[in-house]
């Protein structure tokens, strides 16, 4: 396979390529992103959130970080991409034995079901990003239900589990539908993150560690992606700037305790 990342290249046709073979990687742009992540207000807490001392309120129900008294940090990570760039960062975390947490979308762990036991063995966390990564608050509930069942069903099938965690795609924050098909499926409460590093968008490696660097704390959930250059060429200098603020990446379950 080719070495050259498809997500990398500024040309129309690359771009093109790139939106038939790896769909939900396409970078959004800002006032993209920014309507995909409105929050819906008025929504209610699940239950059982307030013990745990997650930062959440009626409008934002979802698992946005950890405990703010430990110095953990969960790098999480949408899972889909080319392959051979996803192998290069799974490389990095192997060498320096770095926790991450995963969600994977289901058509992907279809297409490359032995990178879903490599993440496996190696303890990390996998959970549901959605069958096909749709823009999940503008589906009906028949649909919601169908892509979370979905990626449900090709996670017990390659790791024996449905995952422990549940995040929706093309969106921060979840709805009412969202999180009731979500119960449904057996995840509590939906995981978003209060710490966004905007490497979907290819911005390079300098804007990579400076949003992250400019938001991280202790208990912060890191949203990361497979499948771009910039976020392999940011990682060893991220975990050196981790290691320098006393943070210890951890997985999602360790970090939230459950």
């Amino acid at each position: 396979m080719n070495e050259c990342s498809p997500y990398s290249s500024n040309s129309e046709v690359n771009r093109a390529a790139q939106r038939r073979k790896y769909p939900w990687s396409v970078p959004l742009n800002r006032r993209q992103f920014l309507k995909s992540s409105a929050v819906v207000a008025g929504a209610s807490l699940i239950s059982g959130i307030s013990d745990l001392n997650y930062e959440a309120n009626a409008a934002n129900p979802d698992i946005a970080n950890g405990s703010r008294n430990k110095s953990q940090v969960a790098l999480t990570f949408h899972g889909a991409g080319d392959p051979v760039l996803v192998q290069k960062l799974l490389s990095i975390f192997k060498s320096t034995s770095t926790p991450i947490s995963v969600f994977a979308i289901g058509t992907w762990l279809q297409g490359y079901p032995s990178i879903a036991k490599q993440m496996l063995n190696a303890g990390y966390d996998i959970g549901n990003h959605t069958m096909n990564h749709y823009q999940m608050k503008t589906l009906n509930a028949k649909k919601v239900d169908s892509e979370i069942a979905g990626c449900a069903a090709e996670l017990k099938k390659l790791i024996g589990n449905h995952g422990k965690w549940f995040r929706p795609s093309g969106t921060q924050y979840s709805n009412a539908i969202i999180r009731k098909a979500v119960i449904k499926y057996g995840y509590n409460q939906c995981i978003s993150y209060d710490v966004d590093s905007h490497d979907y968008q290819d911005v390079g490696k300098r804007t990579v560690l400076a949003d992250i660097s400019s938001a991280i704390k202790k208990g912060s959930i890191v949203s990361m992606h497979f499948g771009h250059q910039d976020t392999i060429d940011a990682m060893p200098t991220l975990l050196e700037n981790l290691h320098a603020k006393g943070l210890t990446p951890v997985t999602l379950t360790t970090l939230l305790g459950a």
